[in-house]
C-alpha cells in the first residue's frame, strides 16, 4: 500500500470514527489530494468534495479569495493557503478543510523555488505548514505535496485524539 494510500485510509477512519468530514482546495496538487481520499472506500460518507482552482481567477470566484491578498502575498502563501482552506470549508459545510498551493516546476515562478508547498488546515484545529521538495519533476512535487498534506491532517487528528482522551 502506497503512503498516500495509507494515510488517506487513516485519515477517513479518523474522521469517521467521530461523525466529521472533510473537504480539499487544491491549486498545485491538480486534484491529486481528492484523488487519494476518493481512492478509499467509504469516503463518500466524509468527503464532501474538491475544488480545484490551479488559477488566480478560479481561487477568487471559486474561494472567494480577495484579489488583494493575492496581490500582497502572492498565490504561494501561507495566507493564500489559510483562505483557500476557508473558502472551501464554507462552501462544502465541512467539519476540516485542507489546501495546497505550490510550484510544481520545472523551475521557479514569480521568484518562488520549484518544491514550494504551502498546506493550510482549517477545522476545529487550524495549521500551517510549509514544505520545500525541491525540483524534484512535477509529478513527485505534486506526490509530496499529497503525502505531506494527508500527514498534516493525520497528525493534527492524532494529536486531538491523544488530547481528548488525557481530558477523559
Amino acid at each position: 500500500m502506497s503512503a498516500s494510500a495509507r494515510l488517506a485510509s487513516e485519515l477517513l477512519e479518523l474522521l469517521a470514527s467521530r461523525g466529521e468530514t472533510i473537504s480539499t482546495a487544491e491549486s498545485v496538487t491538480g486534484g491529486g489530494l481528492a484523488s487519494a481520499i476518493t481512492d478509499v472506500a467509504g469516503s463518500s460518507k466524509i468527503f464532501a468534495g474538491s475544488l480545484v482552482t490551479y488559477s488566480d481567477l478560479s481561487k477568487v470566484h471559486l474561494l472567494g479569495i480577495e484579489p488583494d491578498l493575492i496581490a500582497k502575498f502572492g498565490v504561494v502563501s501561507s495566507e493564500v493557503a489559510i483562505a483557500m482552506a476557508e473558502g472551501a470549508k464554507s462552501r462544502l459545510g465541512t467539519t476540516w478543510s485542507i489546501s495546497t498551493t505550490g510550484i510544481a516546476g520545472p523551475g521557479s515562478f514569480a521568484g518562488v523555488p520549484a518544491g514550494r508547498v504551502w498546506l493550510a488546515v482549517v477545522g476545529p484545529i487550524s495549521r500551517i505548514e510549509k514544505l520545500e521538495l525541491g525540483d524534484l519533476g512535477r509529478e513527485q512535487v505534486r506526490d509530496g505535496a499529497v503525502i505531506g498534506a494527508l500527514a498534516l491532517i493525520t497528525r493534527i487528528l492524532r494529536e486531538r485524539s491523544a488530547s481528548k482522551g488525557l481530558e477523559s
